[in-house]
């Protein structure tokens, strides 16, 4: 009997002892998707895309084999469609010997055909398209989700209680870049992440990439968003109880500032591995995540306080760091160097805030 990928995602939650809530705001996935995946009820997400990028996202945060249960889904699905009529009777007998070459003649006129049809669309299509990224589009993005395509230098207008702002797609290559009041904002395809856009009280839409290319801009990106409610972009204050004083830092140990101010706030670590790593984490000494991860790969780690990273092979991989707006990108260590950093925020004698990456080992 085949595995069921929900059953694993629901024993191993179990096992960690994680809520539904605990496992939705520390992935930015729904609890309504969650609980859709875990008892595999496939209807309730929008689309393919959607589902596939959730389940990774799922997977990863899990620690499970996200390229294992992707592929249990598409067997599940394979397995339920329904069987062709026509092999479920009895063929009569038919002359073969009289029919067969004319369908062999058939199906090389009806080949040649649809080929020069579907080039024909094509270039037709590849026109259209380039000049469609020549219009600006506008959209209004209320409460109500959004299914749109977008291209470079769109507007996205988001009415929020501060009032109106607008928001520019400046990339849509690779990944979406979003320029906001907040700065620009960056979403890897496949990711659902909730955007501070005004810098005023937490995030305030939640947007998912589910199709974009990797060299063509052209293509723009597909996107589904949706604004959040005065009361969903409240965030609790960042808790200062597990930010050391400067004091405090081994003054021994290497160390740079990557951010610096008045206050405080969560960030984000991006990890693109551009070749094989053994990885670990640990955000703000909670669980270890450890995991073997091959060029391609990628890893989000979103922290209050702080996080330690160790690597096998610092060489392998480029870490960026996200917070308030603002992106900074980590130096590249050597090949085959074994690599501990702690990157996390600590209290300056006079009150101000700084985000350090420490050298640990």
């Amino acid at each position: 009997m085949m595995e069921s990928f929900g059953e694993i995602l629901k024993i191993a939650r179990e096992k960690r002892e994680l809520d539904l809530e605990k496992v939705s705001h520390d992935t930015s996935i729904s609890i309504e998707y969650i609980r859709a995946l875990e008892m595999e009820q496939t209807d309730v997400f929008p689309g393919e895309p959607y589902l596939v990028g959730f389940l990774r996202n799922y997977a990863e945060y899990l620690n499970l084999d996200a390229k294992y249960l992707i592929q249990l889904y598409r067997s599940k699905k394979i397995q339920e469609a329904p069987i062709p009529p026509g092999l479920l009777r009895d063929e009569k007998t038919f002359p073969w010997k009289i029919v067969l070459p004319l369908g062999v003649a058939l199906s090389i006129l009806v080949g040649l055909g649809l080929f020069f049809f579907i080039r024909h669309i094509n270039n037709d299509s590849g026109v259209e398209l380039l000049e469609k990224t020549d219009e600006v589009q506008i959209f209004t993005l209320t409460s109500v989700p959004i299914q749109k395509r977008v291209y470079e230098n769109d507007i996205i207008s988001v009415m929020l209680a501060s009032g109106q702002v607008e928001l520019l797609v400046e990339k849509t290559k690779e990944q979406l870049v979003l320029g906001t009041p907040n700065g620009k904002q960056q979403v890897q395809l496949g990711e659902e992440v909730k955007l501070d856009i005004d810098s005023v009280q937490g995030p305030d839409i939640v947007i998912f990439v589910s199709d974009i290319a990797k060299n063509d801009a052209s293509r723009g990106a597909e996107i589904r968003m949706f604004a959040l409610s005065e009361t969903e972009t409240r965030e609790q204050p960042l808790s200062l109880d597990g930010i050391p004083l400067i004091t405090e830092v081994d003054k021994n140990l290497s160390q740079s500032i990557i951010f610096d101010g008045t206050r405080a706030y969560p960030f984000t670590v991006n990890i693109t591995f551009r070749g094989s790593c053994l990885f670990r984490s640990q955000a703000d000494n909670k669980d270890i995540i450890e995991d073997y991860f091959s060029a391609g790969d990628l890893q989000t780690i979103t922290a209050q306080n702080g996080v330690r990273v160790w690597m096998s092979n610092a060489n392998a991989l480029k870490i960026q760091v996200i917070g308030d707006g603002k992106t900074h990108d980590l130096d590249v260590g050597r090949p085959g160097q074994v690599l501990v950093q702690d990157i996390k925020w600590v209290k300056d004698i006079d009150g101000r805030f700084k985000l350090m990456v420490l050298l640990v080992d």
